[in-house]
């Protein structure tokens, strides 16, 4: 087989290396083992060097892959019912990519990005009645960009959002299991009333840190000025962002915060016309020396499209309203890796206020007409043990949630419908490439 240019030159620059070990030895050892296995000793260290090498289409863009498997153990209890599933873990979820880059000129870049990230059976997706969630692939990220030092960076195609990760400002090292996307462990699972039935709703339902995700999309970044960076992005039908982001490092502290404003409107009309716009942001503080840190996030979602409610009076729904916080402390205690202990709080308002389902509304409250809010508590603690020496974390992280869904009867009043409340336990671990 003829090789390439490339693996020629691989071939060669490994012989050189190998000959001149070769040579910095004795004569003495060398002679000793000239009858012996050197030539097996060279094509093993040829045939390590293809293994660990990248095929690509071109010498000039460069071509890295990239990404991780990261799975856990769900144990659940909804007050009734429990079980233990094994899923893949959405707070930071299984994917590979590929990313490139090349020089066009003296401070200008051109490059590229695709991730693709793995359903399989999330831990988001799963519910009561199945440990099974959907599987498949998704195109998290798919474009092309444009950077330059002086004039900043501009994207195309399928990427994140200016809002993706705006509420996720995090210097706690242990996201893995538990961030402010509390929706991400047991969303799917339905909430239990405290009579034994189950209802139409799913905790994903009242629980959300409007993170903006990515879409098919052009985005603009500034260059850095003093810490800060300011974007924009539209997409879609229609979809646009701003925000500004500031990073700071010195003095022994990392301060990181962010805020974002997203409008989307759909210009299709009704029935189903979304108008609503968007404010989240974060703010997290790590101290190095001691390892203390503190992350806040919180947003509000409104909705300017007026619905028919059930009981036939027509409502603007009110606005959707989250805080978390975070409390940690990384540790060194073992010669693994940092150990990243933390506390959590999150509080989630009227995610359901106007507008709800009949099938929904009955099986909260039998009798019911319709939801006027409804408030969620979730608390939690969790460690993560990163292991640097094969860039592993392994976790236990565990949550309570609590939620109270008002109800208006046929007489007009408003009454807190009884849930149990709903605990997850989750232990995995997630390994990179």
């Amino acid at each position: 087989m003829i090789k390439s240019p490339r693996n020629l030159a691989a071939i060669f620059a490994a012989s050189a290396v190998t000959l001149a070990a070769l040579a910095a030895s004795s004569y003495n050892a060398y002679a000793a083992d000239l009858g012996g296995n050197c030539c097996a000793d060279l094509e093993e260290r040829i045939a390590e060097l293809e293994a660990t090498t990248a095929r690509k289409g071109n010498r000039k863009v460069s071509l890295t892959v990239s990404g991780q498997v990261s799975k856990t153990l769900l144990i659940w209890d909804d007050g009734r019912d429990s079980d233990t599933y094994v899923v893949g873990n959405k707070n930071d979820q299984t994917n590979f990519g590929f990313a490139g880059d090349a020089k066009i000129a003296p401070g200008v870049t051109a490059g590229f990005e695709i991730v693709i990230r793995v359903r399989d059976d999330l831990s988001d997706a799963v519910n009561q009645a199945s440990a099974a969630g959907d599987d498949g692939f998704d195109v998290w990220q798919a474009h092309w960009y444009l950077e330059s030092e002086t004039y900043g960076k501009v994207s195309v195609g399928v990427a994140s959002r200016v809002s993706d990760t705006a509420p996720e400002a995090d210097f706690s090292e242990a996201g893995i299991a538990g961030y402010a996307g509390m929706q991400d462990i047991g969303g799917g699972f339905l909430l239990r009333r405290n009579d034994g039935a189950l209802t139409d709703l799913a905790w994903g339902d009242i629980i959300s840190h409007f993170n903006g995700d990515t879409a098919n999309i052009v985005r603009y970044d500034t260059p850095s000025f003093g810490g800060f960076i300011v974007s924009a992005s539209w997409g879609e039908d229609d979809i646009w962002d701003v925000g500004i982001r500031y990073a700071y490092e010195g003095s022994g502290i990392n301060f990181e915060a962010v805020v974002a404003y997203t409008e989307v409107t759909d210009e299709d009309g009704e029935p189903g016309r979304v108008d609503q716009d968007t404010v989240v942001g974060s703010a997290s503080i790590l101290h190095e020396a001691s390892g203390l840190n503190f992350t806040i996030a919180a947003g509000q979602q409104s909705s300017n499209v007026a619905v028919v409610d059930l009981d036939g009076v027509t409502r603007t729904p009110e606005d959707s309203k989250f805080i978390y916080v975070k409390a940690g402390w990384i540790a060194k205690l073992n010669t693994l890796g940092p150990t990243a202990f933390y506390g959590e709080y999150g509080r989630f308002e009227d995610f359901l206020s106007a507008g709800a389902d009949a099938g929904v509304v009955a099986s909260l409250a039998p009798g019911a007409v319709r939801i006027s809010g409804n408030e969620v508590d979730v608390w939690g603690i969790g460690v993560v043990q990163h292991i640097e020496a094969a860039e592993m974390q392994i976790f236990m992280g565990y949550r309570n949630h609590s939620a109270d869904v008002d109800m208006v009867d046929g007489t007009g009043t408003t009454t807190g419908t009884s849930l149990e409340d709903f605990q997850t336990f989750v232990s995995g671990a997630r390994i990179a490439f």
